[in-house]
């Protein structure tokens, strides 16, 4: 506390300073909350999406640690006051990353709300000022308030983590495939055959005509790292596109029109197979569709030449990938994936055969 406070005003911070704590802790827990029950990874912020991690394991992730400082900074502000601090310092820095990229909305609900990032980003900082403000003038951030709090702070966010990110790992993970399992296509039965009882030998059942799924989802995952040597028809991919018509041996390249770093890497294709058409792959481009609301400009002017270039139907609202992503398949499956990072970030190591 400080010392200079006269003791009247010195007395009032001392009181109003847990329920700002706990305002702020509202906040977060409003947010864990709407990510826990509603929301879908497909607005995630920029950064974590760049991320080759499950988007899915990220929304676990967070609420289980929203929710533990939450919780705790609600029932006891004095232990919880740091971890809210310093919870509130992340989300604005990580909301700064995420308007860098030019994002419209936050994706701090994980979808379920569409708040502009902007105002998420003043939200943030005005109670990480609150709570800041008011327990330093409390003293609630003092060394020894801290070093008392870090103990029984710690113990009790990792039991709470524990618990709800079990239960947010199961109910999402059900929500999500319940709604997925709609969209796979399913043969149509066949009708009885009369003369079935005298054949020893089942006769060979009809291909399967593609077509789009009934029932469209809001969000579609695509994750090409676990799609390593499955048959491209049996990854997501195969749900929306036909793939049938894809070369049999090709290097899928999967990209936004309004993504520069998409652009920037199709020149460069564009350009190495130029230079030596010999010994260039036959490459299929995957264009992801634009968001009907995005208004910026199409960075993409320039491709290889190329066997097919598809579209991923725009009837899914949301296709969760950070392009660019560079797929090969070799007989129709899949031997090798890469995503291309973004000026920046960590060059994640390609997928190999295995």
């Amino acid at each position: 506390m400080d010392p200079s406070m006269e003791p009247g005003t010195r007395s009032i911070a001392v009181r109003l300073a847990p329920h700002a704590v706990r305002l702020a802790a509202l906040w977060i827990l409003a947010g864990a909350a709407s990510k826990m029950f509603t929301g879908t990874p497909a607005e995630l912020p920029a950064p974590l999406l760049a991320l080759d991690i499950d988007p899915v394991a990220i929304i676990v992730a967070g609420v289980a640690v929203e929710a533990a400082i939450g919780l705790i900074a609600f029932f006891t502000p004095r232990v919880g006051a740091i971890g809210v601090i310093v919870l509130l310092s992340f989300f604005a820095a990580l909301l700064l990353g995420h308007i860098g990229e030019g994002a419209e909305t936050c994706g701090c609900f994980g979808g379920a709300m569409k708040v502009p990032a902007g105002v998420m980003l003043a939200a943030d900082v005005a109670f990480l000022a609150l709570a800041s403000a008011s327990s330093l003038r409390a003293g609630m951030l003092s060394p020894a308030a801290i070093r008392a709090a870090i103990g029984p702070f710690a113990i009790v966010v990792m039991l709470v983590a524990i618990g709800v990110g079990a239960y947010t790992a199961n109910f999402t993970n059900s929500r999500l495939e319940a709604m997925l399992a709609t969209t796979r296509p399913q043969p149509s039965p066949s009708a009885p055959d009369a003369t079935a009882a005298n054949i020893s030998k089942p006769a060979p059942q009809p291909a399967v005509e593609w077509k789009l799924p009934d029932t469209i989802p809001e969000q579609v995952l695509l994750r090409p790292s676990q799609w390593m040597n499955k048959p491209l028809a049996d990854t997501p991919l195969g749900t929306w596109v036909d793939t049938s018509k894809f070369p049999r041996t090709a290097t899928l390249v999967f990209f936004y029109k309004s993504c520069n770093h998409c652009a920037a890497l199709l020149a460069e294709l564009a350009a190495k197979q130029a230079a030596n058409p010999s010994i260039a792959p036959k490459y299929v481009l995957v264009q992801l569709p634009t968001p009907p609301a995005y208004k910026g400009k199409l960075f993409v002017d320039k491709v290889p030449e190329h066997e097919l270039w598809v579209e991923l139907p725009s009837v899914v609202k949301a296709y969760v990938m950070t392009p660019p992503w560079l797929v090969d398949i070799d007989g129709g499956k899949v031997v090798r994936v890469e995503r291309i990072p973004w000026p920046g970030e960590k060059d994640p190591k390609p997928a190999a055969p295995k």
